[in-house]
């Protein structure tokens, strides 16, 4: 009777033992997720150079080059979830090695921008543009010189891994003035990802987080208001300048929120458009380099 009274009182303490063991593991120390930061403030900074080229139709014109130089920077808000409002500048300019009446030396715009944008974590998608500024050549800067541009390009979720962006691009200093814009975000795998979105489609390889390689094409310009010059044609004039380019580059982020971008290719055409006033010049292809640096805090 004693030897059965103890074997039931060491089979009580073994329980008990046993049942604090298992609460102690299955209650761990809660871990408490650290959330993303979100970003505040953008900032951008571009140069290209194409080299010498003769322009067709130009006569004894000669060879010329040019040099792409612009700055961005726009301060984020967040309204709802991933949507974004982007307020900020963009200063662009393009340097030509030779000008005449017909070609400036110089095309320069100086624009506000107004962006509702979608935030992955990693990049902002616009979604709605405006993009009010000044659009002149040389140094001359004329009421005439006001336009505001506007894009529109929404996208449409079909998959995890797929989306569809189309809308279009408005401008009356263009032509078209309503231009079309279609492409497809599609990550092939965790290696793979091809961004067939204007103006710029891109296939990439990213064998880590840090390194992206990839085969770019680069289709983009804008319209300007001619200043006043010795030719009919061209006087006070809306000038349109637009490239056709493809290379091979890297993107780099050894931190996040900074990326170094390098691009090497060849530049197979340039386009003077003086629409709704007469003359159309083209280039003859050209090597170009390409570089930008992005910045964003949080």
């Amino acid at each position: 009777m004693k030897n059965a009274l103890l074997l039931c009182c060491l089979l009580l303490a073994a329980r008990s033992v046993l049942a604090g063991e298992t609460e102690t593991i299955q209650a761990p120390s809660p871990i408490t997720a650290i959330a993303t930061p979100d970003p505040t403030w953008n900032f951008e900074l571009t140069t290209s150079f194409t080299s010498s080229a003769r322009i067709m139709k130009a006569g004894s014109f000669g060879s010329q080059a040019v040099a792409e130089y612009e700055l961005q920077a726009f301060k984020d808000i967040k309204l709802f979830k991933n949507y974004f409002l982007q307020l900020g500048f963009d200063l662009e300019r393009f340097d030509f090695s030779r000008s005449s009446s017909v070609f400036p030396y110089a095309l320069t715009s100086l624009s506000g921008e107004l962006i509702f944008a979608y935030w992955d974590g990693d990049d902002f998608y616009p979604v709605l543009r405006f993009e009010p500024g000044l659009y002149y050549t040389r140094s001359h800067i004329t009421k005439n010189s006001f336009d505001v541009p506007i894009r529109f390009t929404p996208g449409l979720k079909l998959s995890d891994n797929l989306y569809v962006i189309g809308g279009f691009s408005f401008d009356v200093y263009s032509n078209p003035i309503i231009f079309p814009v279609f492409g497809v975000n599609w990550k092939i795998s965790d290696q793979w990802n091809l961004r067939a979105v204007f103006p710029r489609p891109r296939l990439s390889y990213l064998p880590s987080k840090k390194w992206e390689f990839f085969v770019q094409g680069d289709l983009d310009g804008d319209s300007f208001r001619n200043g006043p010059t010795t030719d009919r044609r061209t006087n006070n004039a809306i000038l349109q300048y637009y490239y056709l380019r493809a290379g091979i580059g890297f993107n780099y982020a050894p931190v996040k929120g900074f990326e170094i971008e390098a691009v090497a290719g060849w530049n197979f055409q340039r386009e003077y458009d003086y629409i709704r006033a007469g003359p159309i010049y083209e280039a003859k292809g050209a090597p170009y380099v390409w570089l930008d640096l992005k910045w964003t805090l949080f």
